[in-house]
């Protein structure tokens, strides 16, 4: 009786410490200055990391500006259920143009461009996978005349982000340990990851450390979570240093204009909206932008530093000719094969719905970083080189494949069609049948594509979206590739340690290609276009580059061309498509961004 009452205890406590997380986490309400010496826009996890860094002084103010609120630990924090949070205000519900060439069987065939607001930015609402990119990502950087940016110089900073807990690569001298950011193995990993890990290596693909440099090959997820938790960047980098007396921490505040010394070219401060009120702060030092690849730019054009063209079209006039938002990179993929398990271990029969994971039980598993909701789904990650691969490199894959242990019949809700523009017909026609069985799917993803775009201005209104131009595989060989990589699932799927579990390929043709012979590359083209996909990973339209660049918005210390006091700190300045996921670029930004202004302010 004792054991149980102890047992009953134990689980009011994880009861009661759950309730208190239903709350956002507040950030508190300061009574602002006229000015600080660092004024920083956007609290996405560059700028929490910034926010952290430049008030470690306690001689210098800090304003950290952001449009959203604080995080809702309840929510967020378990991984499996971040498709929930696409139709909250934590992100800004931006969708792409009608498409041509892909997302045909989306809504208004349209692709939904996540994009997170709050104080963590993407990372509260992304998929926690954690990858930092090719080594030769970096040391392209660097001969193309990017000083600073070599994988000698950043990995140093990705191992002071780092508190890692990597089971089979730990000792390697990639990792760090007393970082912010737990980085570690997913708890949770069914039979399916195994076999597909084992496969692949049987298959030709070296098992190995993606976040060591290489990662041509096989791994289990790496994610951004502690215990099964996520973690953002507001819980890692302000959560316990945002009550500084020199950090401001300003939520809801949503900066809709630059404010400039137009005599001396310099940035002299911000003006913003909140609580329904405008209010003016100045930047002593500078002023750094870290709202993102979409809102960074609109904020640049919007006050006069961007295409003179465009500027003109709205009647905006020109401080600075430089071309903001005038390339924009994205990782297309796509809702892949597949394969329904028949013989599924007594320890997987729960994975059939997410009914099943989202009990008390399970809940309370995931209190004590066990169970499925530990992983957002995605559990072991294949890079491939395909043969459209622009790189001459051999060990530069150009698409990475993301293995599921689910697929959408998973979710009976309309949150996970809702967050990715699935229709309810498609959802029924091709998903429906697939409901009641343990099946998962695979999601290639491509790295380096061939297409790019723009963003522009929708009008001079500050509180508009900004207008992509952008459209999916425009470049034939974007699909190419991504057809390659499904073919290569397909092949490593015959291998022993699949066949041992009794897996079997789902058949269904999507519709809208039912037309074409299934399995057939022509079959599968026409699948890549209909079930179009993306992973938030937009890049480059605030580009980094060298002296002379005539497509470079920032040089290689961050600073705005012709503006004097004003930085770009966040994914926009990132110069090409990176063969990783993005939020882990985000913090090495945020540092490396720190290091450089302590630096050129002298101290």
């Amino acid at each position: 009786m004792l054991s149980v009452a102890l047992l009953d205890r134990e689980r009011l406590k994880d009861l009661t410490e759950m309730l208190s997380e239903i709350n956002d986490i507040d950030y508190g309400n300061p009574q602002l200055h006229d000015s600080y010496d660092y004024v920083i826009v956007g609290a996405g996890p560059a700028g929490c990391v910034l926010a952290n860094r430049l008030s470690e002084d306690p001689s210098v103010s800090v304003l950290l500006l952001e449009i959203g609120r604080g995080e809702r630990p309840a929510f967020s924090e378990p991984p499996l259920l971040g498709p929930m949070l696409a139709s909250t205000d934590y992100n800004f519900g931006y969708v792409t143009e009608p498409q041509k060439y892909g997302c045909l069987g989306l809504t208004g065939r349209r692709c939904n461009w996540a994009h997170g607001r709050g104080v963590g930015g993407s990372s509260i609402i992304n998929n926690v996978i954690y990858t930092r990119g090719n080594r030769r990502d970096f040391d392209n950087w660097a001969r193309a005349g990017m000083e600073g940016w070599s994988w000698d110089e950043v990995l140093p900073y990705y191992r002071k982000i780092e508190r890692a807990n990597i089971r089979d690569f730990e000792n390697n001298g990639a990792h760090g340990k007393d970082g912010r950011v737990s980085v570690e193995d997913c708890p949770f990993r069914s039979d399916v990851s195994k076999a597909f890990v084992a496969s692949a290596a049987e298959s030709g693909y070296p098992y190995l450390d993606y976040n060591a440099g290489d990662n041509l090959g096989v791994s289990f997820l790496q994610a951004h979570t502690k215990r099964g938790h996520r973690v953002t960047g507001g819980t890692t980098y302000l959560k316990d240093v945002y009550h500084r007396p020199n950090l401001h921490v300003s939520t809801r505040s949503w900066v809709i204009k630059i404010l400039f010394d137009e005599a001396k070219k310099e940035a002299v401060g911000v003006r913003f909206t909140k609580n329904k009120r405008y209010h003016t702060v100045k930047a002593r030092r500078e002023l750094i932008i870290s709202a993102g690849a979409f809102e960074t730019p609109k904020l640049l054009m919007n006050s006069g530093v961007g295409p003179a063209a465009h500027l003109a079209q709205h009647g905006i006039k020109v401080l600075q000719d430089l071309p903001v938002g005038r390339r924009i990179y994205e990782h297309g993929g796509v809702f892949g094969p597949i394969f329904i398990v028949r013989n599924v271990p007594a320890i997987e029969q729960n994975l059939i719905s997410l009914e099943q994971v989202v009990t008390l039980d399970e809940i309370l598993r995931f209190r004590n970083g066990t169970g499925p909701l530990t992983s957002n789904s995605i559990e072991s990650l294949l890079y491939v080189k395909s043969p459209v691969a622009a790189d001459p490199d051999p060990d530069m894959p150009d698409v990475e494949v993301m293995q599921s242990f689910t697929s959408f019949s998973f979710d009976s809700s309309t949150s996970t069609r809702f967050a990715y523009h699935l229709p309810d017909a498609l959802f029924r026609e091709y998903y429906g049948p697939l409901v009641g069985t343990r099946n998962f799917m695979f999601l290639p993803m491509l790295l380096k594509p061939h297409t790019v775009g723009r963003l522009e201005l929708k009008s001079r209104n500050p509180f508009h979206h900004p207008l992509f131009r952008y459209q999916y595989f425009e470049d034939e060989r974007d699909v190419e590739a991504l057809v390659y990589s499904i073919k290569e699932v397909l092949r490593i799927m015959q291998a022993e340690p699949f066949r041992r579990l009794g897996v079997e390929q789902y058949t269904r043709p999507v519709p809208g290609c039912q037309h074409l012979t299934f399995n057939s590359d022509d079959y599968w083209r026409c699948h890549v276009r209909t079930l179009t996909t993306t992973f938030e990973h937009q890049v480059s339209t605030c580009r980094m580059g060298p002296a002379g660049d005539p497509e470079a918005v920032v040089d290689s210390r961050l600073r705005v061309r012709g503006i004097r006091r004003l930085r770009v700190a966040d994914v926009s300045i990132i110069p090409e498509p990176p063969s990783a996921h993005t939020c882990a670029m985000s913090y090495l930004i945020g540092e490396k961004a720190a290091d450089m202004i302590k630096e050129d302010n002298g101290y």
